[in-house]
């Protein structure tokens, strides 16, 4: 269960998911359902989550999720929950399974908690509430982070991965089925990198702009005599990077290079039929 920063108006969306027509009945919390527990191993499977993960759940509930995650992979785990009852389940729960060295259970707003080092992040929300974390997600969270929620997904940020599995035991929903989303957080870059790209002809000093939605970019490429563009797509720190060299070379396929985000830096290679070549850049301040 969610406490909520802003008032929303639950039930009547469930009623709509039931029955077809909205019921209106105010409430200000995320209700309890529970996640049916061959979902809850389809989430954890889609997340590739192993021993070294910090699975974080967000409205745990009865902790299952971040319960599966220690005692089938022993990963270590957090769920954060508003309901003080459902907390002490979940506590209760972690120690019958002989986890609880491995997980622990706060009952707190998710809107207020930390959970900024987590490696995987699972959640079974509402649509709205998925788009209100979507920030804290993005922005809090390290490149390379995976989120899964459970049937709703974010907006306009499409899943790096969706799937539908039976859900038999489900107990909301015209259909006995989930779809689940992943995400995989995407390093930010947009905005301006300077440096060098290096190839066959020796090395030349280049200029990168990078328009960034998600996890798919654009950019744009200067080099000395040469304006280049170019699509790229993020997978958590890895930026996977298409360069158009159609003004330079009229015949030649695109340049693909594979670059790695870190610490306000870029680095990475593209090979072309046994051609080596090395970017590097460094962003500048805004």
């Amino acid at each position: 269960m969610v406490q909520r920063p802003v008032r929303v108006v639950v039930w009547g969306v469930l009623c709509v998911a039931l029955i077809g027509a909205p019921i209106p009945a105010p409430a200000d919390e995320v209700p309890y359902i529970q996640t049916p527990g061959n979902v809850v191993d389809a989430m954890l499977a889609m997340a590739e989550v192993g021993p070294n993960d910090y699975v974080v759940d967000l409205g745990s509930g009865d902790g299952r999720i971040v319960i599966a995650a220690a005692k089938r992979y022993h990963a270590r785990g957090l769920g954060i929950d508003y309901d003080r009852t459902l907390i002490a389940e979940s506590r209760a729960n972690a120690v019958r399974k002989g986890v609880s060295d491995r997980v622990r259970f706060q009952q707190q707003d998710i809107f207020l908690a930390d959970f900024h080092d987590a490696t995987v992040v699972t959640m079974y929300l509402l649509p709205e509430v998925n788009l209100e974390i979507r920030p804290l997600i993005l922005f809090g969270l390290q490149p390379g982070t995976r989120v899964v929620s459970h049937d709703w997904d974010m907006g306009d940020w499409e899943p790096d991965r969706r799937l539908v599995v039976p859900a038999p035991e489900k107990i909301v929903g015209l259909k006995k089925e989930s779809t689940i989303y992943l995400w995989v957080v995407p390093a930010r870059v947009a905005g301006y990198w300077r440096g060098t790209l290096a190839g066959p002809s020796g090395e030349e000093s280049v200029v990168i702009e990078f328009a960034q939605r998600f996890q798919h970019a654009s950019a744009s490429v200067w080099l000395r005599r040469w304006s280049l563009p170019g699509v790229a797509r993020l997978q958590g720190d890895r930026l996977a990077l298409s360069l158009d060299r159609s003004p330079w070379m009229p015949d030649a396929p695109p340049l693909r290079f594979t670059l790695h985000v870190a610490e306000g830096r870029l680095s990475g290679e593209a090979v072309d039929g046994g051609k080596r070549y090395t970017l590097r850049a460094a962003r500048l301040a805004e």
